[in-house]
Protein backbone atom coordinates (compact mmCIF):
# COMPACT_ATOMS: atom_id res chain seq x y z
CA UNK A 1 0.00 0.00 0.00
CA UNK A 2 1.23 3.48 -0.82
CA UNK A 3 1.37 6.38 1.58
CA UNK A 4 -1.36 8.39 -0.18
CA UNK A 5 -3.69 5.38 -0.44
CA UNK A 6 -3.20 4.75 3.28
CA UNK A 7 -3.99 8.37 4.16
CA UNK A 8 -7.00 8.50 1.83
CA UNK A 9 -8.37 5.26 3.28
CA UNK A 10 -7.87 6.60 6.79
CA UNK A 11 -9.60 9.86 5.86
CA UNK A 12 -12.59 8.01 4.34
CA UNK A 13 -12.85 5.71 7.34
CA UNK A 14 -12.84 8.65 9.77
CA UNK A 15 -15.07 10.98 7.77
CA UNK A 16 -18.28 11.78 9.64
CA UNK A 17 -17.28 9.80 12.70
CA UNK A 18 -15.17 12.49 14.33
CA UNK A 19 -15.17 16.25 13.91
CA UNK A 20 -13.50 17.75 10.85
CA UNK A 21 -10.86 19.36 13.06
CA UNK A 22 -10.04 16.04 14.72
CA UNK A 23 -9.93 14.33 11.35
CA UNK A 24 -7.41 16.84 10.01
CA UNK A 25 -5.32 16.54 13.20
CA UNK A 26 -5.10 12.75 12.83
CA UNK A 27 -4.29 12.92 9.12
CA UNK A 28 -1.60 15.52 9.82
CA UNK A 29 -0.20 13.36 12.61
CA UNK A 30 0.13 10.32 10.35
CA UNK A 31 1.59 12.39 7.50
CA UNK A 32 4.21 13.74 9.89
CA UNK A 33 4.84 10.31 11.39
CA UNK A 34 5.37 8.75 7.95
CA UNK A 35 7.74 11.57 6.94
CA UNK A 36 9.75 11.30 10.18
CA UNK A 37 10.09 7.55 9.92
CA UNK A 38 11.09 7.79 6.25
CA UNK A 39 13.70 10.40 7.21
CA UNK A 40 15.17 7.83 9.61
CA UNK A 41 15.77 5.59 6.61
CA UNK A 42 12.85 3.19 7.03
CA UNK A 43 11.01 1.89 4.00
CA UNK A 44 7.52 3.28 3.43
CA UNK A 45 6.06 -0.21 3.05
CA UNK A 46 7.58 -1.24 6.38
CA UNK A 47 6.09 1.77 8.17
CA UNK A 48 2.65 1.23 6.64
CA UNK A 49 2.75 -2.46 7.49
CA UNK A 50 3.57 -1.53 11.09
CA UNK A 51 0.59 0.86 11.21
CA UNK A 52 -1.76 -1.81 9.84
CA UNK A 53 -5.14 -1.50 8.20
CA UNK A 54 -6.29 2.16 8.11
CA UNK A 55 -9.90 1.08 8.74
CA UNK A 56 -8.89 -0.66 11.98
CA UNK A 57 -6.80 2.36 12.92
CA UNK A 58 -9.81 4.61 12.22
CA UNK A 59 -12.03 2.43 14.39
CA UNK A 60 -9.55 2.74 17.25
CA UNK A 61 -9.34 6.52 16.78
CA UNK A 62 -13.12 6.83 16.71
CA UNK A 63 -13.56 4.75 19.86
CA UNK A 64 -10.89 6.65 21.78
CA UNK A 65 -11.99 10.08 20.53
CA UNK A 66 -15.53 9.73 21.70
CA UNK A 67 -16.48 10.08 18.04
CA UNK A 68 -19.21 11.95 16.34
CA UNK A 69 -20.92 9.21 14.41
CA UNK A 70 -23.46 10.77 12.11
CA UNK A 71 -24.63 7.59 10.48
CA UNK A 72 -24.26 9.24 7.11
CA UNK A 73 -22.22 7.25 4.62
CA UNK A 74 -19.88 4.36 5.29
CA UNK A 75 -17.24 3.54 2.70
CA UNK A 76 -15.72 0.10 2.58
CA UNK A 77 -12.91 -1.44 0.61
CA UNK A 78 -13.10 -5.04 -0.53
CA UNK A 79 -10.33 -7.60 -0.10
CA UNK A 80 -8.98 -6.91 -3.59
CA UNK A 81 -8.53 -3.21 -2.77
CA UNK A 82 -11.50 -1.96 -4.80
CA UNK A 83 -13.80 0.54 -3.19
CA UNK A 84 -17.30 -0.84 -2.78
CA UNK A 85 -20.51 1.13 -3.09
CA UNK A 86 -21.09 3.44 -0.14
CA UNK A 87 -23.61 2.15 2.38
CA UNK A 88 -25.99 4.63 3.92
CA UNK A 89 -26.73 3.96 7.56
CA UNK A 90 -29.29 5.77 9.63
CA UNK A 91 -29.15 6.24 13.34
CA UNK A 92 -32.16 6.44 15.61
CA UNK A 93 -32.48 9.46 17.82
CA UNK A 94 -32.83 8.73 21.50
CA UNK A 95 -33.31 10.64 24.72
CA UNK A 96 -33.57 14.40 24.69
CA UNK A 97 -32.66 14.62 20.99
CA UNK A 98 -35.64 12.47 20.08
CA UNK A 99 -37.93 14.53 22.28
CA UNK A 100 -36.57 17.77 20.78
CA UNK A 101 -37.08 16.44 17.25
CA UNK A 102 -40.63 15.28 18.02
CA UNK A 103 -41.41 18.62 19.63
CA UNK A 104 -40.04 20.52 16.62
CA UNK A 105 -42.12 18.41 14.22
CA UNK A 106 -45.24 18.90 16.34
CA UNK A 107 -44.60 22.64 16.53
CA UNK A 108 -44.16 22.76 12.75
CA UNK A 109 -47.45 20.94 12.19
CA UNK A 110 -49.25 23.24 14.63
CA UNK A 111 -47.82 26.32 12.91
CA UNK A 112 -48.97 25.10 9.49
CA UNK A 113 -52.46 24.36 10.85
CA UNK A 114 -52.56 27.77 12.55
CA UNK A 115 -51.73 29.59 9.34
CA UNK A 116 -54.20 27.53 7.28
CA UNK A 117 -57.04 28.20 9.75
CA UNK A 118 -55.99 31.84 10.04
CA UNK A 119 -56.18 32.19 6.26
CA UNK A 120 -59.56 30.43 6.08
CA UNK A 121 -61.04 32.59 8.84
CA UNK A 122 -59.60 35.74 7.27
CA UNK A 123 -61.22 34.88 3.93
CA UNK A 124 -64.48 33.56 5.42
CA UNK A 125 -66.38 36.89 5.35
CA UNK A 126 -65.45 37.44 1.70
CA UNK A 127 -66.42 33.88 0.81
CA UNK A 128 -69.77 34.30 2.57
CA UNK A 129 -70.46 37.56 0.71
CA UNK A 130 -69.47 35.91 -2.56
CA UNK A 131 -71.78 32.95 -1.91
CA UNK A 132 -74.68 35.24 -0.96
CA UNK A 133 -74.06 37.36 -4.07
CA UNK A 134 -74.04 34.29 -6.34
CA UNK A 135 -77.21 32.99 -4.67
CA UNK A 136 -78.97 36.33 -5.12
CA UNK A 137 -77.96 36.53 -8.79
CA UNK A 138 -79.22 32.98 -9.40
CA UNK A 139 -82.55 33.78 -7.73
CA UNK A 140 -82.95 36.92 -9.80
CA UNK A 141 -82.16 35.03 -13.02
CA UNK A 142 -84.64 32.26 -12.14
CA UNK A 143 -87.46 34.80 -11.64
CA UNK A 144 -87.22 36.03 -15.20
Amino acid sequence: MERQIFLDSLRRALYGKISDAQLEEHIQYYETYLAQEAAKGRQESEILEELGDPRLLAKTITETSGGRHTGAVEYTISEDGQEEEPKVRFRRLAGWKAMLFKGAVLLGILLVLFFVFHLVFALLPFLCLLCVGVWVIQKLQNRR
